[in-house]
């Protein structure tokens, strides 16, 4: 199977569903880190939910249900980096890490949202080992 994009959703107590391009399951991993190292087996990313942002003049991403696991937005510099779109990860769901991700800038919004599911992707198939502070707050330790 090849793939570029694919959906993840919360399977209860079974863990993570990896969903193929109809939704069909095609694997169950433990952990949203054993289904983001999964996704990367594929040379795909997740498929994260994509809404428009007025306030910031961009677009945010969420995934699971999250608020925002990050956005993009337009430069609007003068010069070189005119017309270029930004990307930043950033979350506060403690579901996964928590902190400040990878950040950059693309040459097109098409870009800018791979670039950022593809980042978002990396960034929790290599969370540090233990349990996620979900787990723990869960009692799953």
């Amino acid at each position: 199977m090849t793939a570029e994009r694919l959906r993840v959703r919360d399977a209860g107590g079974e863990g993570y569903e990896v969903l193929d391009y109809d939704g069909q399951p095609i694997a169950i991993c433990a952990t949203i880190v054993h289904a983001a190292q999964y996704v990367r087996s594929f040379a795909a990313r997740f498929w994260l939910d994509w809404t428009v942002d007025p306030a910031k003049s961009g677009f945010s991403a969420s995934f699971l249900g999250s608020n925002s696991v990050g956005r993009i937005w337009r430069d609007t510099s003068r010069g070189l980096r005119e017309g270029t779109w930004r990307w930043s990860i950033s979350t506060n769901d403690t579901r996964w890490r928590n902190d400040e991700g990878p950040r950059g800038r693309e040459h097109g919004k098409g870009l800018a949202m791979v670039q950022l599911e593809h980042e978002f992707t990396c960034y929790l198939a290599n969370t540090p080992h233990g349990h996620s502070p979900y787990a723990r707050a869960k009692g799953l330790e």
